[in-house]
């Protein structure tokens, strides 16, 4: 049985005194319902495609606003075994839920892949999709980071558009980008992209729900959510997730 992750979901962490603006802003620029509420404190909540399987929630913590990724697997325990082998180590295990951290320090989840045949899969419909994880990795962590990603996913590590970035991609799943910071010791963080064939326009649009921008970039957009959830509008096109040629 494969140790590779059948499915990857994106965990938006929002400070809970944030929870009810930042769940209505994701709702909003996704399109996607917001599920019930679920755990001890309703701090749970998954965002409902029209077409398609689940793969973005959001969270309540208590701390500043953040990203983590949950690796669903069959096997569990040899995710787990194989984790650890590759340089993983366990931060802490919350029900059941081994929660570990990268060589460089990102958190990520072990969860168990609970989907019937064929398996999930992430559906594109043309309009505007959040679709990618980007990882910001410090100089310092770089090699090591990219390396453990690639054999812990099992995707090929494919070049960037452009310097200084990789990806690892496959055909309905989340995409994974590496980005490599100038920083040259800390901790590896990320934050979630949209694919955007029309990134002036989305970008007005997200500022008329409450996001503020950051930056304007050559090929992206950084713009801040309400819960101070950092995301960027990328210049993909949304019916690939593939960097729109200019």
């Amino acid at each position: 049985m494969s140790t590779r992750p059948g499915w990857i979901q994106v965990f938006l962490d929002t400070p809970s005194s944030a929870f009810e603006e930042a769940v209505a802003f994701w709702s909003a620029v996704t399109g996607w319902r917001p599920s019930e509420r679920r755990g001890e404190d309703g701090q749970f909540l998954t965002l409902l495609p029209a077409a398609g399987s689940a793969y973005v929630k959001v969270q309540a913590v208590e701390a500043t606003a953040g990203v983590h990724l949950d690796l669903d697997h069959e096997d569990r325990p040899a995710a787990i075994e194989r984790a650890r082998s590759l340089g993983a180590t366990t931060a802490w295990v919350y029900e059941g839920v081994e929660v570990m951290r990268s060589p460089g320090g990102f958190t990520f989840c072990q969860t168990l892949l609970d989907v019937d045949p064929p398996g999930p899969e992430l559906v594109r419909d043309g309009s505007t999709i959040l679709d990618q994880v980007c990882l910001d990795i410090p100089a310092a962590r770089w090699d090591a980071e990219i390396g453990f990603w690639r054999d812990l996913t099992g995707c090929e590590l494919q070049q960037g558009s452009l310097p200084g970035f990789a990806r690892l991609a496959a055909p309905g799943r989340v995409r994974i980008l590496l980005q490599r910071l100038l920083e040259a010791d800390e901790t590896v963080r990320a934050h979630p992209d949209f694919a955007s064939a029309d990134r002036g326009s989305d970008t007005e649009r997200h500022v008329g729900l409450g996001a503020e921008v950051v930056s304007v970039n050559a090929f992206w957009t950084a713009l801040t959510a309400p819960g101070g959830q950092v995301y960027c509008l990328t210049d993909r096109d949304p019916t690939t997730g593939v960097v729109t040629p200019r």
